[in-house]
């Protein structure tokens, strides 16, 4: 089921595919692990709830009912991807742009602007986020796992000019304090 989804555009008259065959039988497990509840039925998502979207496609605010659920996912999730049995025959990807890269620590992260950003991203998918929705999403990373450490850069962004941005710092830091207290 690992697979890259891609649309091309033509104006050819071509057929259809066939229907793909049920696999899954009376496998629930991408339903039972999905962590906002995306995956409704089988073979029936709710895009507006799955974390990939939100995180990748969605270009507004986070919505508060999917924030901890996200956890420390910055870009996608794979959850479901990850307990289909049928995956255990996938072969790891030798495309370099799949590949885990390096990274700063989250709140240095924060600090970035748009042309380092632009340079730091080349070649990788995290490009297509756009300097705006990257912020948001380490905000909401660090509300989940930050520490007090990282309330210095958040505190930046929550005065920051990007009134979206500077939300979701807001939230993470309410989050990040509310453990410290705890």
């Amino acid at each position: 089921t690992w697979s890259f989804l891609a649309n091309i555009v033509t104006t050819l008259d071509l057929p259809a595919d066939e229907p793909v065959k049920d696999r899954c039988g009376s496998c629930t497990r991408c339903i039972d692990v999905c962590p906002t509840g995306a995956i409704t039925a089988p073979y029936q998502l709710d895009a507006t709830k799955c974390i990939s979207y939100l995180t990748i496609e969605h270009d507004g605010p986070i919505p508060l009912q999917y924030r901890t659920a996200i956890g420390d996912r910055l870009y996608g999730c794979d959850e479901c991807l990850d307990v289909c049995p049928w995956n255990k025959w996938a072969t790891p990807t030798v495309e370099a742009k799949f590949s885990p890269r390096e990274f700063p620590p989250l709140r240095e992260l924060l600090a970035w602007d748009e042309a380092t950003f632009s340079e730091r991203m080349i070649g990788s998918p995290m490009r297509r986020l756009k300097l705006p929705r990257f912020r948001r999403n380490i905000c909401v990373v660090l509300g989940n796992v930050g520490m007090a450490v990282d309330l210095p850069a958040l505190q930046i962004v929550a005065s920051g000019s990007d009134a979206m941005v500077a939300e979701h710092a807001r939230w993470a830091i309410a989050q990040i304090n509310k453990r410290l207290s705890a």
